[in-house]
């Protein structure tokens, strides 16, 4: 993913936590992994090494989902953008 979108696309994802647990993987690498898996088909399963665990990756998923994080984007990247 170019450095434009992830900058949009990072907008739209909730604030790191600051207290807590931190993100063990950069948000950017899980975010391209279920963007592979989107494009693909492949299941979460079937990632491959250069991504982190899948299943650290589909929890992501998960949670972006419940917190609609997921239509936000849709609607982002749907909408029309003005030309600067």
């Amino acid at each position: 993913m170019t450095d434009v979108v992830w900058k949009r696309l990072e907008a739209l994802l909730p604030p790191a936590k600051r207290t807590g647990r931190p993100y063990v993987y950069d948000r950017r690498v899980v975010l391209n992994a279920i963007i592979y898996v989107m494009q693909t088909s492949c299941g979460w399963r079937g990632l491959p090494a250069r991504f982190p665990p899948w299943q650290t990756v589909y929890a992501q998923f998960c949670r972006w989902q419940e917190k609609g994080i997921w239509d936000r984007i849709w609607t982002q990247f749907t909408e029309p953008r003005a030309v600067s």
